[in-house]
């Protein structure tokens, strides 16, 4: 502060809550700051983002000639592990900050970076390719226009949806890596500002091959011969083979026993790799309990940290919450974020080619996409992905089952009507329903009324109405430990289910989930 003073004459202070405060009551303040691009140093978190999760359809059933398929990829994230090249090494900082006119993937000569960059999506296109988060939002979108999501933080149901907003408002500042810059690119997208670049000379394509080709093998052996090639001593010849020449997993027919327990745990290895390079120490709450007024002083006096609590447990007895604050947070000894979202970056684009695919096939539809697996409609005899037994390839999630009605209620939550495929009885029917946070015990489907056929009553109305009714769900025995208390309570907890969709535009006429910019 003493050296903006010597620099500006006048310094108005506002502590954030009052900046917060400010923004919800004054219209053009709150536009200001939300049309503001950022073009200062690149935030390597803010390029971190998840996997495309959500519906694109709500509610679908089958007609003559049609099937719904629900595949999924094998082993998304070690398959991208072992077959993408990593960048490594130092990046060279590039400070730019210029009007550019890139429209094609070869007019980025970054070939190896994290950007930073003004980008406008297409006015249309069949699947978008890159995502954004708004300040403050959960979300994780896909949109065609930055100006669409902010006005719709909740989504809305409405017919006659349309983007009315010029380039400018539709753009965004992304970070972003090269490799999905460039798919975006080759897609429509345009980038006409670039502020700065974390440029990589080299890259390792056999970082992780060794780790991901052990415990693969593992989890192969525990899994057993898929049961397309079981007792089939020339197709599982050839499956061995192909382990090998695509992957170096070396596999041995003499090892080939289903154990559960081993699969499991290789399965953990192959999935946690990635992530633990990301691992935030940040916001994280600690407590130390203590007897010790020395103790006691140093936590009171350390301006490292910030303390959110303070009980007493006893007279003699202090325990003590706190949280580093950012300004001291060191990075942990395995982090290197830039790992993390270079994968998360890759299998995004193994997803969207898959939904490339079922789009721009006649007769086929997507109805929902979650991180590595979709729900598609396509006719009985053309299928637009092939199912395979390796690494990135797809699995039929219900290969006994005809899956006659699909629903959704928004991400992570959606319900099948499935027919066995065997089953000569018409009207005998299996139901799946997956709602994120509750589990579905005998006495929510039976006693209060969560099941397949209330939930799909439920999306239908929200979709036509816009109206999410909740159905409240509770658990009589719900255990709750207390460190503050030492003793663990039970004690009856309350949920609620209800149908939201937040990342699109729904139209009530045909259940469909537009993106944000649709014209």
């Amino acid at each position: 502060m003493e050296f903006i003073l010597t620099q500006i004459a006048r310094v108005d202070i506002y502590w954030e809550c009052e900046i917060h405060q400010m923004l919800a009551k004054d219209r053009e303040m709150r536009e200001l700051f939300y049309s503001y691009i950022d073009d200062g140093p690149i935030d390597i978190r803010s390029c971190f983002y998840g996997g495309r999760t959500g519906p694109l359809k709500l509610h679908h059933k089958i007609t003559d000639g049609e099937r719904i398929s629900y595949y999924d990829v094998t082993s998304l994230y070690p398959f991208i592990n072992v077959t993408t090249a990593y960048p490594v090494g130092h990046p060279k900082v590039h400070i730019i900050n210029k009007n550019v006119n890139w429209t094609r993937a070869i007019d980025n000569t970054y070939n190896l970076a994290i950007l930073k960059v003004f980008v406008i999506p297409p006015r249309k296109i069949d699947v978008p390719v890159l995502p954004m988060k708004l300040e403050n939002d959960a979300r994780l979108l896909f949109p065609l226009c930055a100006k669409c999501a902010k006005m719709y933080p909740e989504g809305g149901v409405i017919e006659n949806y349309r983007c009315t907003h010029n380039n400018e408002e539709r753009g965004w500042v992304s970070t972003c890596t090269s490799i999905e810059l460039n798919v975006a690119l080759e897609e429509g997208y345009i980038v006409t500002k670039l502020f700065r670049v974390l440029e990589y000379n080299k890259s390792d394509s056999e970082l992780f091959r060794p780790y991901i080709s052990e415990f693969m093998a593992e989890k192969i052996h525990s899994s057993g011969f898929d049961n397309n090639i079981k007792n089939n001593t020339q197709a599982e010849d050839q499956f061995i083979k192909e382990c090998s020449e695509k992957f170096g997993i070396k596999i041995e027919r003499s090892k080939m026993n289903p154990n559960k327990g081993r699969r499991t745990q290789a399965k953990l290895m192959l999935n946690n790799l990635w992530g633990r390079f990301s691992l935030r120490n940040f916001g994280l709450s600690q407590c130390i309990i203590t007897d010790d007024p020395e103790q006691y002083q140093k936590f009171i006096n350390d301006k490292s940290i910030q303390i959110t609590s303070l009980d007493e447990l006893s007279p003699e007895i202090l325990m003590i919450a706190y949280m580093k604050k950012k300004e001291w947070i060191e990075e942990h000894e395995c982090s290197n974020i830039v790992i993390s979202l270079w994968t998360t970056s890759a299998a995004r684009i193994h997803l969207l080619r898959a939904m490339q695919q079922v789009v721009r096939t006649d007769g086929c539809t997507l109805l929902y996409t979650d991180t590595d697996s979709l729900i598609f409609t396509h006719p009985e005899r053309v299928n637009p992905l092939n199912l395979g037994p390796h690494l990135g390839q797809f699995t039929d999630e219900y290969p006994k089952h005809d899956i006659i009605e699909y629903v959704s209620g928004g991400a992570k939550q959606y319900g099948l009507k499935l027919k066995k495929k065997d089953n000569q009885q018409q009207n005998e029917h299996e139901y799946i329903l997956k709602v994120r946070g509750i589990t579905l015990n005998y006495d929510i489907v039976n006693n209060q009324g969560l099941r397949y056929e209330t939930f799909k009553r439920q999306v239908i109305k929200y979709a036509k109405t816009g109206n999410n009714e909740p159905i409240k769900i509770m658990y009589p025995s719900f255990l709750c430990p207390s460190i503050k208390n030492l003793n663990v309570s039970t004690l009856s907890r309350h949920k609620i289910s209800r149908p939201f969709v937040g990342k699109g535009i729904i139209r009530p006429s045909d259940f469909s989930v537009l993106n944000f910019g649709h014209i």
